[in-house]
Parts: structure tokens; C-alpha cells; sequence
């Protein structure tokens, strides 16, 4: 796992080297089927609406986006990502843990509305 908190301008190169692919192999890798092309493609012009798109299109599909970029391992979106056939692949999970990151700094960070009471209760082990 390669997951460290990028620079700025780090997580900037790491923007531009994305190629959006059609396919987005990267979401097919993902377990959470999260689409890092989409995500990286909001924040490329690194404004500050930009980063707040892009954040809200991480927690959008999984609200533990940012933590998720942090402790998933590379293995999943990264090893899809087509870069590796020439070259190496984009870091994903740390763009997306940078992204929310400089959401939150920025204050920016969308938020998350707790969902309506259903009666089912969760608990949470390990």
C-alpha cells in the first residue's frame, strides 16, 4: 500500500496524468465502485469548486470516501489503471485521500445528511 498525503503539487501531476479512459477500468477495479476518472476529471483545474465537486463525487457513492483513500489498498483501482502498461499507474487512493483532504481545508466538504429512520438497527465490530 503506497497511500501517503500528496502535495499540492503532487496531487496536481497526479491530476493531469489521468487519461479518463472510456472504460474506466480503474472503476471496475474499485470494491466500492467508486469512479476515480470521474472524481479526478472534477478537480483537474484544482479551483475551489472544483475540489468541492470532486469530494462530493467521492462521498456521493461512499460516505467513508476519505478515509477510504487512505486504508484501501492500491491493489484494486490503481491496478487497473492504464498507466501501468507504460508506465506507473496514477495513485489513486492517495488523489482521493488528498482531494478530501484539501475539501475539508478549504471548507468545502459536502455535507452528509444522516439517512431517515428505517427501525433496523447496525452495529459495527472489529
Amino acid at each position: 500500500m503506497t497511500t501517503h498525503l500528496l502535495t499540492d503539487a503532487q496531487l496536481k501531476s497526479e491530476l493531469a496524468r489521468c487519461e479518463s479512459c472510456e472504460e474506466k477500468p480503474c472503476r471496475d477495479g474499485c470494491p466500492a465502485n467508486c469512479s476515480p476518472a470521474d472524481f479526478i476529471m472534477s478537480a483537474r483545474l484544482f479551483r475551489k469548486g472544483d475540489i468541492q465537486r470532486s469530494a462530493a463525487e467521492i462521498m456521493s457513492l461512499n460516505p467513508l470516501g476519505g478515509i477510504c483513500g487512505v486504508v484501501c489498498p492500491d491493489r484494486f483501482c490503481q491496478a487497473k489503471c492504464v498507466h501501468q502498461k507504460f508506465d506507473r499507474p496514477v495513485e489513486i487512493p492517495a488523489v482521493q485521500a488528498a482531494l478530501v483532504a484539501k475539501a475539508k481545508a478549504l471548507g468545502v466538504m459536502p455535507r452528509l445528511e444522516p439517512a431517515p429512520k428505517n427501525g433496523h438497527k447496525v452495529a459495527v465490530v472489529g
